[in-house]
């Protein structure tokens, strides 16, 4: 019996150095960077990998970006609530473009990372607020999420001599044939608007948020993000609306999708700005001279 514990203990040990070394990879290649903020400002922006692009250029106007690659509306509420709790928030911009009430959102989205910035109260039961926030963040083998991030970095990272240091680069937008855009745009499009109608749980999130906003009386903004020509010429009509329900409350949206339709050079794929357009659309966006519109 002394043995069978003694080897129980042994294993547990192994399992417990194997799991750190593990997470220590997932905080550098998953989690980096997603559990920063910078809670000296009065006003942040709380979008997806739209957002990201504007980088720290934000800050020269007083905003922190605090957008995450594949957020969805649940991830903001919860990063919204955070804030709350931990600040004193004047101003939010949020993303609503129409993309944003995807079904897609349900299963591509952040909530195994932004459980970070719960507490016990965000949750209907306190098991639940112990696994997500606690097992399935620090506990490598209970999430399926850092299994697929581990097998994707011995795939693509570790066994790649090409991507050993140096800095990693991606054709612009601009240098793709025409005919290139063209597929590439279709396979978006068809990702996005899968589904003919919005999804519930991130339209009832995102009206939380309008709620929160107006119960603690900070200023929510709308935004919509500059897209290319082929995207929107592809896009059509095809929009689950998000800007909507901001201006079913009165709420302004500022829509600059139409921004640079003919400046591909901004851009590093159809609908994602790079770090240049980013710089360059942050100024533009924080201009006090830019008029926020109401669509209605």
């Amino acid at each position: 019996m002394k043995l069978f514990f003694k080897q129980a203990i042994v294993f547990l040990g192994i399992l417990v150095a194997v799991n750190f070394l593990l997470f220590f990879l997932i905080r550098g290649f998953y989690i980096k960077d997603y559990d920063e903020v910078d809670l000296a400002y009065p006003s942040y922006l709380l979008a997806d990998s739209h957002g990201t692009p504007l980088g720290d250029f934000t800050e020269n106007h007083q905003v922190h970006n605090f957008s995450g690659q594949s957020d969805s509306y649940l991830d903001m509420e919860r990063k919204l609530k955070f804030l709350i709790r931990n600040t004193e928030v004047k101003k939010v911009y949020i993303t609503v473009d129409d993309h944003t009430l995807s079904p897609t959102r349900e299963n591509q989205n952040n909530l195994d990372r932004s459980a970070y910035y719960t507490e016990a109260d965000d949750y209907s039961n306190y098991g639940q607020y112990i696994k997500e926030k606690y097992l399935n963040y620090y506990c490598v083998f209970l999430n399926d999420r850092y299994s697929l991030v581990i097998k994707n970095f011995i795939q693509d990272e570790l066994f790649n001599v090409s991507k050993w240091g140096g800095v990693r680069s991606k054709s612009s937008w601009e240098k793709l044939s025409n005919k290139e855009q063209i597929t590439i745009t279709k396979d978006r499009v068809k990702n996005y608007f899968e589904f003919p109608q919005p999804s519930a749980r991130m339209s009832e999130s995102l009206m939380r948020i309008i709620s929160l906003c107006k119960e603690k009386d900070i200023e929510l903004i709308g935004l919509r993000f500059p897209l290319t020509k082929t995207y929107v010429d592809l896009l059509n009509e095809e929009s689950y609306e998000a800007d909507s329900l901001m201006s079913i409350h009165q709420l302004q949206v500022i829509d600059l999708d139409s921004l640079y339709l003919e400046q591909d050079s901004l851009f590093r794929d159809m609908d994602h700005l790079d770090k240049k357009g980013g710089e360059k659309f942050a100024k533009v966006l924080f201009e006090k001279k830019t008029t926020p519109q109401i669509k209605v």
